[in-house]
């Protein structure tokens, strides 16, 4: 599945990401085998960091857990390789992709945001935000398969993907109280997400969210000057699903604080085989 000398991940987490994040290990089946492990090292540590404050009882704790990562990168560029399971892979990743660390720094400025109760002020603060976390992922994926001019594409498709990500974990951020959704499509009723019980005014921003990421993928997908080449097709692949997802959240019976977020994997697997056929996400 991936080459055991570029892959320093443990099989546990492996296991982990194809469970957990079955989109992108989906993804990154297209690209060589010889690159698999890198990218799984940068997805590996997106779940770590999404995690993050899911597993603390309060932000600062959640903030002391990111900084910790920032310093343990920041280690990395300066030869420390040692404090985490992940850090040879990152290592790696690093050194064969030529990775910056204001990438990381990006990322995780991002990622930490989400701590907040109410993260997103409107609609285009989410946009920026899913630019910042899954359209860096991209572009340091598509670093790693030997493009590194890809930031307009990887941004456009990240914006997209990300949104969807967002609203698959829209669920269990509103179980620690925190909306991720635009606060300013709910009027100031976000307590309509932390109710426990779907109330319409959260359903129909949840629906506006999703057709707003079918619309930005169309748009990128429309752009010629925006299409990826066949080596980076993989990091950026997975925004193909975006349809998809959208069609499910958009379903009348679909409650995002209860129905499982989604697509069986076949379907998935068909999908995404279709669009690496075309070379077209």
């Amino acid at each position: 599945m991936s080459d055991p000398q570029t892959n320093l991940l443990p099989p546990q987490v492996i296991e982990q990401l194809r469970r957990e994040d079955s989109d992108r290990f989906l993804s990154s089946l297209f690209a060589p085998a010889e690159t698999r492990g890198h990218l799984w090292a940068l997805y590996a540590l997106d779940r770590d960091l999404k995690q993050i404050p899911h597993k603390v009882s309060e932000p600062m704790l959640g903030a002391i857990r990111f900084q910790w990562w920032r310093d343990t990168i920041g280690g990395i560029y300066q030869g420390q390789q040692q404090g985490h399971e992940l850090v040879p892979a990152l290592a790696a990743a690093i050194e064969a992709g030529s990775l910056p660390p204001e990438r990381f720094h990006a990322w995780l400025d991002a990622r930490e945001d989400e701590m907040a109760e109410d993260p997103f002020a409107d609609m285009e603060m989410m946009r920026s935000h899913a630019r910042r976390a899954e359209g860096t992922i991209m572009e340091m994926g598509a670093m790693l398969l030997g493009r590194s001019e890809t930031s307009s594409a990887s941004g456009a498709f990240g914006e997209a993907y990300g949104l969807i990500d967002l609203l698959k974990r829209c669920g269990a951020a509103a179980g620690r109280r925190s909306a991720f959704l635009p606060m300013d499509g709910l009027a100031g009723k976000h307590e309509a997400v932390f109710s426990g019980r779907l109330a319409p005014e959260a359903k129909a921003v949840f629906q506006a969210v999703a057709r707003e990421a079918a619309a930005r993928l169309k748009e990128a997908s429309r752009d010629t000057s925006l299409r990826p080449d066949a080596a980076a097709l993989p990091a950026m692949l997975h925004a193909g699903l975006v349809p998809a997802y959208a069609r499910l959240f958009a379903r009348e019976d679909f409650d995002f604080l209860r129905s499982a977020p989604e697509i069986p994997a076949f379907r998935r697997q068909i999908a995404l085989m279709a669009r690496a056929m075309r070379r077209r996400i």
